[in-house]
């Protein structure tokens, strides 16, 4: 039973590739997806891998030793994975040997459990779109908005007061509500990549824009986009949301090319598809005892969030999905509290 859950915003710094196989639609390789919205999302156990992977190599130490070393306490956190060790496989099963019967010698192998962090798909929460005026904004809808009260009142955080009243509204199609400090609009209209959009200014989501660029964006390295947030966030209707996440996604062609002809080599054309950088995501964060055989030493939930809050700051930024030597997929993070 989970304990205590926290809302974890992911902020891309670079395009995000978090792909879901080959396709034989238009594009090659597509990102993943919510089958019934169709709106972008990454994978729970494609989040966790990721960053179970980037608290890895912040330790690296594999020393295996006592229960209190970070690179122990990564295997009771997210569950035992000997992974691709070999020369210490043996020595870190037996830190988790236990003695079934106290009065007898006899161990057994206890590194069969699961960890204590659990991971929610993450959501799309904003995404950017190219404007006529201020470069580009961030768009989002009452859908997403919507589900975000609910996932913010699972995990009892409340960092937004004024989302109730923001996302019970819904402009019509071929409209958009923004700020009443924004900066985006010609007279009544915001003008989103080809698109006119008639435009009505709601305090409401200015108040909204100002609360959650000072949770997403915290901190001096990040003064700018929270001031540009502030004044760049469009409420979209629903199905025109949808159509700017289906439709304004990057999509490259990519090819290799033959060392010998110095063409294209023979079925090495595709195209790929990212989420653009400056999207913003969120998942949810469960954290509960820890699951272990035996009877001592076990860390609480408490004990198991404040490891994690420590080490995902040491962080601060991880990659993810695919194309990492391309500099693709590197995520900001900020943990809610």
């Amino acid at each position: 039973m989970y304990k205590s859950t926290n809302p974890l915003f992911l902020i891309c710094e670079t395009p995000l590739h978090a792909g879901s196989g080959d396709d034989l639609g238009i594009v090659d390789l597509p990102i993943q997806r919510e089958r019934h919205t169709s709106f972008p999302k990454i994978e729970a156990s494609s989040f966790k891998g990721a960053i179970r992977e980037a608290f890895e190599s912040k330790v690296n130490s594999k020393k295996f030793e006592k229960w209190e070393h970070d690179d122990v306490k990564i295997h009771r956190v997210f569950g035992f994975d000997d992974g691709s060790l070999k020369e210490t496989k043996e020595q870190l099963k037996k830190i988790f040997r236990y003695k079934p019967n106290k009065d007898k010698d006899e161990e057994k192998e206890g590194n069969d459990f699961s960890g204590c962090v659990a991971f929610t798909d993450a959501r799309l929460l904003l995404f950017p779109v190219k404007s006529m005026k201020g470069v580009f904004v961030w768009v989002t809808c009452p859908q997403v908005l919507n589900r975000l009260a609910t996932d913010l009142k699972i995990a009892n955080k409340t960092p937004f007061a004024s989302l109730e009243k923001v996302k019970i509204v819904e402009p019509k199609e071929g409209a958009v509500i923004v700020s009443d400090k924004a900066k985006v609009t010609f007279g009544d209209s915001v003008i989103l990549e080809e698109y006119a959009f008639s435009a009505s200014q709601d305090p409401n989501v200015s108040t909204f824009a100002t609360e959650l660029a000072n949770v997403v964006f915290k901190g001096d390295d990040l003064e700018y986009w929270n001031s540009t947030l502030k004044t760049n966030l469009v409420v979209l209707n629903n199905n025109d949301f949808r159509d700017f996440v289906n439709q304004s996604t990057e999509v490259i062609t990519r090819t290799k090319i033959d060392n010998e002809s110095g063409t294209v080599a023979d079925g090495a054309l595709f195209t790929e598809e990212y989420l653009p950088s400056d999207s913003v995501m969120y998942t949810l964060v469960m954290f509960s005892d820890e699951y272990n055989k035996r009877d001592s030493d076990k860390m609480t939930a408490d004990l198991v969030k404040t490891f994690f809050t420590q080490k995902l700051n040491d962080i601060k930024m991880f990659q993810l999905g695919g194309n990492a030597t391309l500099g693709k997929g590197l995520l900001r993070t900020q943990l809610i509290d």
